[in-house]
């Protein structure tokens, strides 16, 4: 297996986390980082599976956590051994369907980096409409704290994270969906705060930190409602008949056994 130590910039790498299933994802969302954060100066961590990745003009490294497996690894064991292997305190987390639609406020982004390397903080949510409180002030204007029993506290939506609490949180069993959901319980655990922009600042249109609307895929397909106008304003061709668009309330993927669930949260509480 390939264990390469992954690119350190001062305190913070660009996480972008991914599967190789999703590598149609990559050209677009990488066109659309360098055209509205063109002076991004930290490394980029692509977390795919066994491919290499390049873009011009972007120091982008591919984790490739499962080069050398004889069978492919889950969601969350590729995201615990890429992250195993990141020097930085701190990561940026993004995932491949979070495409840009303006520029990013880079200014404060550094500001929230300094706020971060204070010891109680643990995660800075960048959305101001990601999830829900309730919230309390932390004597700054800028960020909130994420009450402790917030049933989402978790988000993996944009947001800076100290990557050794985001480590601690994960579980090699679960799906992204789990990990938001028992990793928002887990998080009560830590003396940490998780924070959240101030949604009445960041929110408003045109003060996005990172702007972006979750999210650009949904279930394996394209939010038509998001990519189509976003992609012909940037002249991105790409062919949706492939993959398809998404269909509110459609079941793509069959659930468990009522057996397997209660397994799974009885493996998540610790």
């Amino acid at each position: 297996m390939n264990h390469q130590t992954l690119p350190a910039f001062n305190y913070l790498n660009i996480f972008v986390n991914t599967s190789d299933s999703f590598q149609v994802c990559y050209v677009t969302f990488f066109k659309l980082f360098k055209f509205y954060w063109p002076d991004c100066p930290y490394p980029i961590v692509l977390n795919t599976e066994t491919i290499d990745y390049k873009y011009e003009g972007l120091k982008i490294t591919c984790s490739k956590v499962s080069f050398g497996e004889s069978s492919r690894l889950g969601w969350s064991e590729c995201l615990m051994r890429a992250l195993d292997r990141i020097e930085t305190p701190y990561i940026l987390y993004l995932q491949e369907d979070y495409f840009l639609e303006a520029p990013v406020r880079a200014d404060v982004l550094r500001y929230l980096l300094d706020e971060m390397k204070a010891p109680n903080i643990g995660a800075i949510r960048l959305s101001g409409t990601d999830g829900v409180g309730p919230f309390h002030e932390i004597g700054s204007t800028l960020i909130v704290e994420v009450d402790k029993g917030a049933k989402w506290r978790l988000s993996l939506q944009a947001a800076l994270w100290k990557k050794s609490l985001l480590r601690a949180l994960i579980r090699k069993h679960e799906t992204p969906w789990q990990l938001e959901s028992y990793g928002s319980f887990r998080t009560r655990r830590f003396k940490e705060k998780i924070c959240s922009v101030n949604r009445e600042i960041f929110s408003v249109p045109g003060n996005e930190i990172f702007p972006y609307t979750p999210t650009g895929v949904i279930a394996g397909r394209w939010v038509q409602s998001i990519v189509e106008p976003l992609f012909v304003r940037h002249k991105i061709n790409i062919d949706f008949s492939v993959r398809g668009f998404h269909v509110p309330g459609k079941r793509t993927k069959k659930r468990k056994s009522f057996l397997l669930r209660v397994v799974d949260r009885i493996r998540s509480l610790f």
